[in-house]
């Protein structure tokens, strides 16, 4: 297993770093444990140079701390939210694409062969098509009939009397069918009080017999 974490090989490498001194870069290494013996002394060193030592300590700092938290984990929590920014990016924007296709001019209100009819959006046409079909005439039976009737009606007067026939029929039935059941219940308790009421004389005429 290699001791040297990073050169400013590969941190030049990551960055893409070039330097405009004649083209020179340095050659410096980050390592995990040190080698030979240990001296302290002050070295001087030109304004690149020591530029170049302090990027590969935090690059080498980075590496150490990526290797320390788990590649894997950092891999999946990049995912994630890597995912959550693309989806949250792509909702924006199809929100955005949404809107502007519903409120954009794209469909002639009512040309008649007119070149210069107004357009309208298609949130418009919607309310049109809707507001056309509600107000159609419609049979008995809710569909559009080829010739005129006397009962015609618009579609919106049939569904809603529809709705409310449906509505009407159901709270009758459970109305109806809550007295019956409070009539039986009332009749039940009648005639259990009169069985309650002959046992009760039965026995008070066998004890007088008996007696």
């Amino acid at each position: 297993m290699t001791n040297v974490i990073m050169d400013t090989g590969n941190a030049n490498e990551l960055l893409g770093a070039e330097h405009d001194d004649d083209g020179v870069s340095s050659s410096m290494e980050a390592r995990k444990e040190a080698e030979g013996n240990g001296i302290e002394f002050h070295v001087a060193m030109t304004s690149w140079t020591l530029r170049d030592m302090e990027e590969l300590i935090v690059q080498a700092a980075a590496q150490q701390l990526v290797g320390k938290f788990g590649n894997d984990r950092l891999a999946k929590e990049i995912e994630a939210k890597t995912i959550s920014l693309v989806t949250a990016k792509a909702d924006a924007t199809l929100e955005a694409v949404t809107t502007e296709i519903i409120n954009q001019p794209l469909i002639p209100k009512y040309t008649y062969g007119k070149a210069d009819a107004d357009p309208v959006t298609m949130r418009e046409f919607l309310g049109l098509t809707g507001r056309q079909y509600l107000t159609q005439m419609v049979g008995s039976d809710g569909k559009v009939n080829d010739r005129s009737s006397y009962n015609e009606k618009s579609r919106i007067q049939y569904l809603v009397e529809r709705c409310m026939e449906t509505t009407f029929k159901r709270e009758i039935e459970k109305v109806t069918n809550e007295l019956i059941a409070e009539v039986r219940r009332g009749v039940e308790a009648k005639h259990k009080a009169f069985l309650e009421a002959e046992k009760a004389r039965f026995r008070e005429a066998l004890e007088k017999i008996s007696a």
